[in-house]
């Protein structure tokens, strides 16, 4: 058979996505069918067999970003060729941080880098030293490395953002145990979480955690990850123009308004707090 020497002789690419196939005679087309998806099936097996558990991970939050931004956020697109670095100022081979966390069992960390948090009071830009580990989301002086503040995964409720060009993130941190409560808080966590939010004997709510980062889309989608392994279950993530963030004591309205600019630069967003409003105009 002419059709079956064609492809021994010369055959189709083993890429995943070529969709090269030789013609073959209307009377064969049943076969021609079944070898093709035979060989599409046995190549993306081989391709796969060339990952180690590295590449997989990566392309693991690279589906998950695909999954939480697609057609939500407008700079879903420009993440899609960015690889997901992680580590951007070599955290994991500071020799000091290795002995700060050793404690708090933080060691593995999955992202780091420079970010800016916002003010609560004026929506001002303050850079710190934003660490996310494989049990906890970390707040760090730059300079000597000491935590300022830890949130376990586990007390990650949600992330929202809006659907625009902007940076922002907001990290929705679950209320503490009140007093008057039945369930017992986690001493455990206490001790290994110098700087936690929720304070000491009497836990006092310090509130949402809201940062402006050029690595958006790969901080919340690996704290996604992190969450949905430590807890098994992902947090919930909101894309809208207006959602509540808990500032302690006040709930705040954030309201995103845009002016339709195809890139914002941290620079050119302007963000007003009025009362329990806090306005982000970009």
């Amino acid at each position: 058979c002419r059709f079956l020497s064609v492809l021994t002789s010369d055959p189709p690419s083993d890429s995943p996505i070529a969709d090269d196939w030789p013609p073959t005679l209307p009377c064969l087309v049943t076969l021609s069918t079944t070898l093709r998806r035979l060989h599409h099936f046995h190549r993306c097996s081989k391709y796969r067999l060339r990952f180690g558990q590295t590449a997989r991970n990566r392309m693991r939050e690279k589906v998950t970003a695909s999954m939480i931004f697609r057609d939500r956020k407008a700079s879903y697109p420009r993440s899609i060729g960015h690889p997901f670095i992680g580590d951007y100022v070599r955290l994991r081979q500071n020799a000091q941080w290795k002995k700060v966390v050793s404690e708090s069992n933080d060691q593995f960390v999955v992202f780091a880098d420079i970010v800016n948090k916002i003010t609560r009071s004026a929506g001002k830009f303050v850079p710190i030293l934003l660490a996310v580990s494989t049990n906890a989301l970390l707040v760090v002086d730059q300079r000597t490395l000491q935590l300022k503040y830890r949130i376990p995964a586990n007390d990650i409720a949600r992330i929202s953002l809006s659907p625009f060009m902007d940076d922002i993130a907001v990290v929705h941190v679950k209320a503490p145990v009140s007093p008057g409560s039945t369930e017992l808080p986690d001493t455990s966590q206490k001790l290994n979480s110098p700087g936690c939010l929720f304070g000491s004997d009497h836990p006092k709510r310090k509130g949402d955690l809201v940062l402006q980062t050029c690595h958006v889309i790969e901080v919340v989608t690996k704290l996604f990850l992190v969450v949905q392994n430590a807890t098994g279950k992902p947090p919930d993530i909101t894309i809208t123009t207006e959602f509540e963030t808990n500032f302690g004591e006040s709930t705040v309205i954030f309201l995103f308004r845009t002016t339709g600019l195809t890139e914002v630069a941290p620079g050119h967003i302007r963000i007003i707090r009025r009362h329990n409003r806090m306005e982000v105009l970009l």
